[in-house]
């Protein structure tokens, strides 16, 4: 077909659909349109002064097939395009976490360790003088650490008897070998046997008699407190002619402390004693390393 005027209608070679096509737009290259009705692709072509159509092949619509415009709506980002903000809110987020854990960990804080900061730091800083605070503190029910539940209010008698306890504990040096527990009891002090006794033996141990004698005193100076002494061991079987068993050796070593009290000059109406063997385990026996720890020694101090 020659071209006579500024477009020219091809038939479609499939449906013989006729559309006009501009002809200064075919070049001997050629162009790729779709037919009106039935949407075929075809490619028209000049060749000098005449104009061929037929069924353009895959390759030739890849190739002179124009690409469709951008869509309008959303477009992806690639991680490079992520905005800056971003980074700043993820630093923010991990500093709230941090904050939150320190929180959390500062509701179950170590009263030994923490008045050991505070007096260090006053110590630093000149300061001579402390007054004893309320620590408000969760037992962790370990005995490495002297570590106190106080669920009264600050100004309590009880929580003041902790700190009292507390202080002794300290002094003699003992934070590594005792626990102090507030509980509706009383305050529960559990030392480890080794420290007041020697193995296998209700002999005091003189490393021991120094807390003793801070006993001795807070029975003497308060008319309301009362002490129970209680003996305890482990499932390790005793059998001596002195101890035939565990009942023997916890009741002789609390009875043992409480003559000691006794001799210092405690009121004797004050002071009880009792000896549970292993019926009373804080953790398992079945291992030597948890074992060891049910052998210890009780102070419950109640409140009259």
């Amino acid at each position: 077909m020659v071209a006579a005027a500024s477009s020219v209608s091809i038939p479609c070679p499939s449906c013989k659909t006729k559309a006009k096509a501009p002809v200064n737009k075919i070049s001997v290259k050629g162009i790729i349109y779709s037919c009106p009705n039935c949407k075929t692709k075809i490619r028209a072509a000049r060749d000098g002064r005449k104009i061929s159509a037929r069924k353009a092949s895959d390759d030739e619509i890849a190739a002179l097939e124009p690409p469709p415009p951008p869509r309008k709506g959303k477009i992806e980002k690639s991680e490079a395009e992520i905005p800056a903000w971003v980074v700043t809110f993820a630093d923010l987020a991990t500093l709230l976490l941090t904050f939150f854990v320190l929180i959390l960990s500062f509701s179950n804080m170590d009263v030994v360790k923490y008045r050991e900061l505070v007096g260090s730091m006053a110590e630093r800083f000149g300061v001579s003088d402390l007054t004893s605070g309320s620590y408000q503190a969760v037992s962790q029910g370990e005995m490495a650490d002297v570590d106190s539940n106080i669920s009264a209010a600050s100004s309590s008698p009880r929580e003041k008897l902790v700190n009292v306890v507390h202080d002794a504990v300290v002094r003699e040096g003992h934070q590594g070998s005792a626990s102090i527990t507030s509980t509706d009891e009383g305050v529960r002090v559990r030392m480890k046997s080794r420290l007041l006794f020697k193995a296998g033996t209700a002999e005091l141990n003189p490393k021991g008699v120094g807390f003793l004698d801070s006993v001795v005193g807070l029975l003497s100076g308060n008319k309301n407190l009362f002490l129970v002494v209680e003996g305890h061991t482990d499932s390790t079987k005793v059998r001596s002619a002195q101890y035939p068993s565990n009942w023997e050796l916890s009741v002789i070593r609390a009875s043992t402390v409480l003559q000691y009290l006794l001799e210092k000059g405690a009121p004797a109406h004050k002071l009880a004693a009792a000896g549970f063997a292993d019926s009373r385990p804080l953790f398992s026996n079945d291992r030597p390393e948890t074992r060891i720890l049910n052998r210890r020694v009780e102070f419950l101090f109640k409140l009259g």
